[in-house]
């Protein structure tokens, strides 16, 4: 095989990498910034577009109520004509005058100006082009008789005093104009008011004002505008139009980017980041070429091998063999040498591997040594903080115990810091554990006579108290931590505002042994976060109670669940849109007499703290499962069942493998299923919940957003969950008859929903009033005691059979 020197193949490899390289960043340079330039453009257009339709609906939305109650005025007997007139037409745009002309002959102008005799009302545009009924007429743009403007007018029938007549507001064109005087699209873009017929009214600099911007054979492709971007030609230039009709009368608002401008600018814009790339790559292109040059040294490398061998040093070796030149001189340089190493190396063997073996023997010392140290070192303290940790507190706690001499008291402080997850996520981990040692040498640095600091986890520490006496004492430190963080930590120059929540308990009151002192202390620490953090609670009968009530509970869930002891209820949801239930919600109850003093809520609020909700959530998961199957062979169409979901269920890594074996197992369709999930549930991890749903939603199974509205809310994410139905919380619905502004977001919320794509299940339905104001607002799904209460099996399949629908039509 020919072998080619380096030489050669670094200016192919260099030339082949750089073309490549150079062409595909400027394809790549042109895609992004064309599609960025264009997504701009048509963002800009479309948002000047909904603000020019909005201004012009409003407009004549006042216009066309004017009119209505100049109307309604002027049926009155022996009303005040001028008086009327001048009063609306301070209302009207710009003042514009209102024209009132009558069967018989009479005829008014607002702002009272003489018309001449010439001036015949029947013939001017404004009144015969009135139509029928009580509807407000819009005209195609004319010439004013009076002022010589170009001016279009709204008119609508009236009566007065027995006479039949019109009356109308006529404005000029310069007036409608200036709505949209300040809208611009770039430099060259276009904004109009088309007129129903397609004649330009307004726009910026009147430009093609009252001529048709419909050609020949291009209604269609106008229409498509009124959906999408579409190419078109308005007086020898090409656009890209975009239009929205206007209800009151026909007309629509047009906006137009100029194509031409946005070429322009595409390559105003490409050409300096071409440019630089070009250049970029040209000097990379140089730098490796010299950086490859350097890797014939080896060839010079060689030669001092060489001159080496010739003073008497035979302890070279020549590795460089890649290349045709290099390659060659090795093989013979090493064959060369071998032979002369070989002889000096049987004498110089036994030596060497005495020496390897004390120099490891030394070295293994040292090392055992040093780890020992260290292990003692680690069990003892913590290595972040350099305080006690967990299994030295213990153990001296422990130790303290059995010889206290029962004259004093000792304190346990359970102390965690407050929202110290948001610094390590804002600032990094890095950053976190600065802040701990912080905290570490500021609760070492309090003063107190004999205390020790431990640190038993990421951001909990505890304190130990000895000799005090009385809880006069330990309140006091407590106080003086609590003041002690009301300083800023400085942390790398930056300030740090920090607090902690602490629970305290004293030996020998509260207990006599380490583990229940240090649990007491910690119920006690999560009463203070409850109660709003930054502070301290010692602890008394009352956390004592609660501790006993968790415990009792959490018995009783493990009886429930190891008895079968608890049942699922079903609550029927009414479909507006049908007429009938089309889904059930699987409620828990529980049939235990172990439970029986505590509700459902207290239930799974302690279920949640234990850690039971997820075996929990299987049971509900798997029952309503079985349960949809039993009832959907009883009803004439199939329904589907909602079932709650908790947030430490879906944290679990194997949460989905959780839901898709429970399905399979019950042999259920996963359309029959509805996740019921919490907007909160997902905020922690939200990247890797989403992927989770996800999955879930290509099985086939709906999901849908719970308690909507009492969450973050944020419609940043809300659009990108892949969610079918959101769930308004009950208290929205509760207030809604309360006032119109809790009502009125009732409807936003319907509304926003419905623009996303999403339906709407409204939940606490409990009044007639309620139902029918929902009904009005497009709800697709109810339920309450309005609707019915949760029910068993057998009453579910006789409500669905029996048409709920009846009961609901005539309430």
């Amino acid at each position: 095989m020919r072998r080619r020197g380096i030489r050669f193949w670094a200016l192919i490899s260099i030339t082949a990498v750089s073309f490549i390289t150079t062409v595909l960043f400027v394809f790549l340079s042109y895609t992004r910034i064309s599609k960025s330039l264009k997504d701009q453009y048509i963002n800009e257009s479309e948002s000047v577009l909904e603000q020019s339709s909005n201004n012009f609906t409003v407009q004549f939305s006042n216009v066309q109520t004017i009119l209505a109650s100049v109307s309604e005025e002027l049926e009155k007997d022996f009303v005040d004509v001028f008086n009327t007139l001048q009063f609306y037409e301070r209302l009207t745009p710009s003042n514009s005058p209102i024209y009132l002309g009558l069967e018989n002959g009479q005829y008014y102008l607002s702002s009272k100006q003489l018309l001449p005799d010439s001036y015949k009302v029947v013939e001017q545009e404004w009144y015969q082009n009135t139509g029928n009924g009580n509807e407000v007429s819009w005209t195609e743009p004319y010439l004013d008789y009076l002022t010589q403007e170009l001016v279009i007018s709204a008119s609508i029938p009236v009566k007065h005093n027995g006479h039949n007549g019109i009356a109308a507001i006529q404005f000029s064109i310069d007036d409608i104009s200036s709505i949209i005087s300040q809208s611009v699209i770039g430099e060259k873009g276009l904004v109009m008011l088309i007129s129903s017929s397609g004649k330009i009214l307004a726009n910026r600099d009147n430009y093609l004002i009252s001529e048709s911007i419909i050609a020949n054979n291009q209604e269609a492709l106008l229409e498509r505008s009124f959906d999408e971007q579409v190419p078109y030609v308005i007086d020898g230039q090409n656009y890209l139009i975009h239009t929205m009709t206007i209800d009151q009368n026909g007309m629509s608002i047009l906006t137009a980017i100029n194509e031409k401008e946005l070429q322009n600018y595409l390559i105003k814009s490409l050409y300096p980041i071409v440019l630089t790339g070009i250049v970029t790559l040209l000097l990379f292109s140089s730098m490796a070429y010299l950086v490859l040059l350097r890797g014939i040294k080896p060839l010079k490398n060689l030669g001092t091998l060489m001159s080496y061998v010739e003073l008497g040093n035979y302890d070279v070796y020549a590795k460089e063999k890649k290349y045709l030149e290099v390659y060659q001189l090795s093989k013979g340089f090493n064959s060369m040498i071998r032979a002369i190493k070989k002889r000096d190396r049987e004498l110089n063997l036994t030596y060497n591997e005495l020496k390897k073996t004390e120099g490891q023997l030394r070295s293994k010392y040292e090392q055992l040594k040093a780890s020992e140290e260290k292990i003692l070192h680690l069990a003892s303290y913590d290595p972040l903080t350099g305080v006690l940790n967990r299994r030295s507190l213990m153990q001296l706690l422990e130790e303290s115990i059995e010889h206290h001499n029962g004259e004093s008291l000792k304190g346990i402080i359970f102390l965690d810091l407050d929202n110290f997850k948001t610094v390590n996520d804002s600032l990094g981990h890095t950053m976190g554990d600065k802040l701990i040692i912080e905290v570490a040498n500021r609760l070492s640095s309090i003063t107190a006579g004999n205390k020790n600091v431990a640190r038993i986890s990421g951001d909990e520490f505890i304190i130990i108290i000895h000799d005090l006496q009385s809880e006069n004492e330990i309140e006091a430190f407590a106080k003086e931590i609590v003041q002690t963080f009301d300083e800023p930590l400085i942390v790398d120059a930056k300030q740090l505002n920090v607090t902690a929540s602490m629970g305290v308990a004293l030996f020998p009151i509260h207990a006599d042994s380490t583990e229940e002192l240090i649990k007491f202390a910690d119920m006690a620490m999560y009463q203070v976060k409850g109660l709003g953090k930054n502070g301290y609670k010692i602890f008394d009968e009352d956390i004592k109670k609660a501790v006993d009530e968790k415990v009792e509970i959490e018995l009783g869930i493990g009886e429930c669940l190891k008895e079968n002891n608890f049942e699922l209820v079903f609550q029927p949801l009414f479909n507006v849109q049908q007429g009938r239930i089309t889904n059930v919600e699987a409620l828990l109850r529980s049939k235990s007499s172990a439970l029986s003093k505590f509700n459902i809520f207290q239930i799974i609020q302690t279920a949640e703290i234990t850690g039971q909700i997820i075996e929990i959530d299987k049971w509900v998961l798997r029952e309503a499962c079985l349960s949809i199957q039993k009832i959907n062979k009883e009803v004439e169409v199939p329904l589907h069942i909602s079932v709650n979901v908790s947030a430490l269920h879906i944290m679990q890594q194997d949460f989905v493998s959780n839901v898709k074996e429970i399905i399979e197992e019950t042999g259920v369709k996963p359309e029959w299923i509805d996740l019921e999930i919490t907007e909160t549930s997902l905020m922690e991890s939200f990247d890797q919940n989403i992927n989770k749903l996800y999955e879930l939603k290509e099985k086939g199974i709906s999901l849908h957003l719970d308690d909507f509205g009492t969450g973050y809310s944020s419609l940043n994410y809300l659009n990108s969950l892949p969610i079918d139905h959101v769930k308004i919380d009950k208290s929205f619905i509760d207030k809604m008859l309360e006032s119109k502004k809790d009502s009125k977001i009732v409807e936003t919320i319907i509304a926003l929903s419905h623009n996303i794509g999403l339906k709407v299940v409204a939940e606490g339905v409990e009044y007639k009033e309620q139902f029918e104001l929902l009904t009005d607002y497009q709800c697709e799904l109810m339920q309450g005691y309005f609707i019915s209460k949760p029910a068993n099996y057998e009453t579910i399949i006789e409500r669905v059979n029996n048409n709920l629908k009846e009961k609901i039509i005539s309430v």
